[in-house]
């Protein structure tokens, strides 16, 4: 996948991705990283401590359910069926490589975008995101600067809504979550090119007696964006702050 000035020339890092060479694209001073591997692999990159800005395009072999940080292992179904935990909070994502655009971005501390505020933090990302997707036809997003978590946001990331993410209506198109050390923030952020609450509820334990309410609350949880991955991720780069 190759940004709207066409492929950039391919250079070995000394932090490569989990299974192939990591090429690199320099533009407006944003380090653009296309990075290949298992679901679990994806998740434990860890941002290199002297990097600035750096964007993170995700390419899974797998797909798996993704747990928050905080997450119990119980709160999956089964653990033999594709299963993860990322280093980030939230509720539980499931990322299918065909229907998941998955996007992450690094900045350091003495970066500009830098907020100590857990919640300013994102919003400037969020701004990013509704530009790009206004660039693929969806137009009316608006970013959240508040928590609202939901009867189920505990279990299932796109269930709730907080602050950077953006909705279209009601629906999340953009989730956002976020890990901090020191040094550096980097925001893991999803968009579903199909929307399958069924596989979700299928593949985390929800008592018998409240199924039905949970599909219920995830029918419309989430805005499926109808374009290429290609061109989402064009369109992300595009409307980077420069």
């Amino acid at each position: 996948m190759c940004p709207p000035t066409g492929c950039p020339t391919s250079t070995q890092t000394r932090n490569p991705s989990p299974s192939q060479p990591d090429p690199l694209v320099i533009e407006g001073g944003w380090t653009t990283r296309y990075l290949s591997g298992t679901v679990g692999e994806l998740h434990q990159l860890s941002p290199d401590p002297e990097a600035d800005r750096e964007v993170w395009l995700m390419s899974p072999y797998d797909s798996a359910l993704v747990l928050g940080s905080a997450q119990p292992d119980a709160a999956a179904a089964s653990s033999e069926a594709g299963v993860v935990r990322r280093r980030s909070g939230g509720g539980a994502v499931l990322v299918v490589p065909d229907d998941t655009v998955w996007i992450d971005v690094v900045i350091s501390r003495n970066d500009p975008l830098w907020d100590d505020d857990v919640n300013r933090a994102p919003l400037w990302l969020g701004q990013v995101w509704r530009a790009a997707l206004a660039l693929v036809g969806v137009d009316g997003g608006v970013v959240l600067d508040r928590y609202e978590p939901g009867p189920w946001g505990r279990l299932a990331c796109f269930a709730s809504k907080g602050p950077g993410e953006v909705l279209i209506g009601a629906a999340k198109a953009v989730g956002v979550t976020q890990r901090r050390t020191r040094n550096t923030a980097r925001f893991q952020t999803l968009v579903y090119r199909r929307w399958d609450p069924e596989e979700l509820a299928a593949r985390l334990a929800i008592p018998a007696d409240q199924v039905d309410d949970f599909r219920e609350a995830l029918s419309a949880a989430a805005y499926a964006v109808d374009a290429y991955r290609d061109d989402i991720n064009a369109a992300f780069l595009s409307s980077l702050p420069r």
